[in-house]
């Protein structure tokens, strides 16, 4: 049992090292390693670091909270058992130093996916995602987000 806790946690662990240490890379990369946190936190399972990545004062166009936010991601975590998740990033922009805006494309299954040609003979759930970040203390956060769902042509 200790073997799968410590199999799940290591790859959460290294994102975060990462994210932790990067934070002297540019904009750019940054926000790449916010996208690879969220992907590891979301695939751990750890609601608690979902939340951290999210600002306190999120608030998005349908009148969502951060509270909100978390609720949403607390029901997935636990509708599914397994999660893995393979993401495509485009769109990065910074209208400001201290702000981003991105779209991520982003593939939700069950099953290991390590690329593309794997997701073509899977079945999971695509959606794109429509953030905005902002950094504060040197860490990058969540204030907005819309997502729908998208089409396998987004991937490719």
């Amino acid at each position: 049992m200790t073997g799968k806790i410590l199999a799940k946690a290591v790859p959460l662990l290294v994102v975060i090292l990462l994210y932790a240490c990067g934070q002297g890379d540019s904009p750019e990369e940054q926000v790449r390693q916010y996208v690879a946190a969220v992907e590891a936190a979301a695939e751990a399972r750890s609601l608690g670091d979902l939340k951290g990545l999210i600002a306190e004062e999120y608030l998005d166009d349908q009148g969502r909270t951060r509270r909100d936010i978390v609720a949403i991601a607390a029901r997935y975590l636990l509708a599914n058992k397994n999660i893995h998740i393979l993401t495509r990033m485009s769109e990065l922009t910074f209208p400001a130093p201290e702000r981003a805006r991105l779209t991520v494309f982003a593939a939700l299954t069950g099953q290991n996916v390590s690329d593309l040609d794997a997701l073509l003979n899977m079945q999971a759930d695509l959606y794109r995602f429509d953030l905005e970040l902002h950094r504060a203390d040197g860490k990058w956060r969540l204030d907005k987000g819309d997502w729908q769902p998208a089409s396998g042509a987004d991937f490719f």
